[in-house]
């Protein structure tokens, strides 16, 4: 993996001075979106709390004028603004996970236009695409997902990593407490796209425009741990993020990270909704084994999948005319 795409000539896409914002731009955006869709939700949930508490009919509130006095009603009988600011954060962790969801939903149109403009960008400056491999071949993907997701996860409780972490628990819960459905949508489906078009289809993509792989992926796997805000996430998500995008230069679509990531987040919500990983977890021998067959089967997996060819045909062929001479 030397080359991510093979350049018929030498032109870069960006300048230099241009490349901090063309990478991190993606991030940006969707950050954007997010902190919108958050101070909406937010401004819904208080209209909501203050009609709720002061006993005032939502429906039945015609004007600003009538919001306003049921606001200074339930104002009057609280202290101060920390009980609103309580009550308000019990929803925001109530709904937390369609929250994300939806802010997701309007990051991906957003996302699909940049990552599709690349690759006009990329066609005009010389770059041919590395091979797309095989849709049968996805089966190694959804293999590898499901090992590396259960061994992780039984790695990540032998090792009590996630006890010197206290806010871990308070995201699983916020995550989880959604209805089954809801979180498969958006922790299963909507998040992992999003995340994929921003991390990988367009911040790892851009680095290895002009970087080697492992300073892309390293790059862009950090960014996407550390975001994730507590030390068994960031740990977690680095690891998760290098093996995406090592998917996606062997792959050669953005497709094959973005199926890995699905699978991964469907696969943890179903066993921590069926509580496997609990059973698991109480019987340390079974859970040893489990981990050394999703190691093995994750290896085996590997090692198929490396076979792939990633070059494109100009690239081999003039390896081999390089070769010749």
């Amino acid at each position: 993996m030397e080359q991510y795409q093979y350049r018929l000539n030498q032109e870069p896409i960006l300048k230099p001075q241009n490349q901090f914002l063309r990478i991190w731009s993606p991030l940006f955006i969707k950050w954007g979106i997010a902190v919108a869709v958050s101070m909406a939700a937010g401004m819904i949930f208080e209209v909501i709390v203050i009609a709720r508490e002061s006993g005032a009919d939502l429906k039945s509130i015609q004007d600003i004028y009538q919001l306003q006095a049921a606001f200074e009603q339930y104002m009057g009988r609280i202290s101060d603004s920390a009980e609103l600011a309580r009550e308000m954060a019990q929803e925001f962790i109530k709904y937390a996970t369609p929250i994300e969801g939806f802010a997701a939903l309007i990051t991906i149109p957003v996302m699909l236009f940049m990552f599709h403009r690349d690759r006009v960008r990329e066609k005009e400056s010389g770059f041919v695409p590395n091979n797309k491999a095989a849709l049968w071949k996805y089966a190694g993907i959804f293999i590898l997902a499901l090992a590396v997701t259960l061994g992780l996860n039984n790695i990540i409780e032998i090792s009590g990593i996630y006890e010197m972490s206290e806010s871990y628990e308070e995201t699983m819960e916020a995550l989880y407490a959604a209805s089954l459905p809801m979180q498969i949508a958006c922790l299963g489906v909507l998040i992992p796209v999003c995340e994929e078009l921003v991390f990988r289809g367009l911040m790892f993509r851009r680095v290895r425009q002009e970087a080697s792989f492992l300073r892309a992926a390293v790059y862009s796997s950090c960014v996407f741990g550390f975001l994730h805000g507590n030390l068994v996430q960031i740990l977690y998500g680095f690891f998760m993020g290098f093996m995406f995008c090592y998917l996606y230069e062997k792959y050669g679509s953005v497709k094959a990270p973005a199926f890995a990531h699905m699978t991964a987040n469907i696969f943890s919500v179903v066993m921590t909704e069926t509580k496997v990983l609990d059973r698991i977890a109480e019987r340390p021998l079974y859970m040893g084994a489990v981990t050394v067959i999703c190691a093995s089967t994750a290896a085996a997996v590997f090692v198929l999948i490396q076979r792939i060819e990633e070059k494109p045909q100009e690239a081999l062929s003039e390896n081999a005319s390089g070769k010749k001479e």
